[in-house]
């Protein structure tokens, strides 16, 4: 029953990950922290959650089917940390694996962007710059959408829609600075459990391959 849970709640975070990870990875190497509620709606669901990043450290926190979750990738351990609070357990995932899970993909610098912008435009009051962007990795596209600007947050991005406009990531109350490093932690009395299998079809990335 546990595993089926961590299942599902694991499904969820790779959602939300699959239409906000890159977006966020273009400018997160610009900031050198920072925080954000994050909403991130599709044809399906509305995920909120809320988002740390610090020196290369992301921390996504959320209620996925009314269970809390946690998701601490640490680039420079190259691993993916899962926690339940409730349950007080954490599971480990390698960050990089020949799949390329999406995980790997979260604030990479070697993920590059050709921007072609579109107009002028206000989200959440922020005046912002809409573009299409395109993402590439090594010389080969990745991913594309269209991003949103604001141009009084050093040009952070505040929006992105996936190219087909069926997931829409917003990010809200972005705060620069005061992330504490004890949040890329493993808190003391947790227990590590084995990750449960991925349902079977699905690839590194939380879909259906094609």
């Amino acid at each position: 029953m546990l595993r089926k849970m961590l299942r599902k709640i694991l499904l969820v975070f790779l959602s939300v990950l699959v239409f906000s990870s890159v977006s966020v990875g273009v400018q997160a190497f610009m900031t050198k922290e920072y925080s954000a509620d994050l909403e991130t709606v599709t044809n399906k669901d509305t995920v909120t959650s809320k988002v740390f990043f610090k020196g290369g450290k992301v921390r996504m926190e959320t209620s996925a089917r009314g269970n809390e979750a946690i998701m601490i990738i640490r680039h420079d351990k190259k691993l993916t940390l899962m926690l339940m609070p409730d349950r007080m357990i954490y599971m480990e995932m390698p960050l990089q694996s020949k799949k390329r899970d999406i995980q790997a993909q979260m604030h990479d610098p070697d993920v590059k962007t050709e921007k072609d912008f579109i107009g002028n435009e206000t989200i959440d009051n922020h005046p912002a710059k809409k573009y299409h962007v395109t993402f590439y990795r090594d010389g080969a596209k990745e991913n594309s959408g269209f991003m949103w600007e604001a141009t009084d947050l050093n040009n952070f991005p505040v929006r992105f829609q996936n190219e087909d406009k069926t997931s829409m990531t917003t990010w809200r109350n972005i705060k620069m600075g005061g992330v504490s490093d004890d949040l890329f932690e493993i808190p003391a009395g947790y227990k590590k459990m084995d990750m449960p299998m991925m349902p079977q079809g699905m690839d590194g990335r939380g879909r259906m391959p094609r």
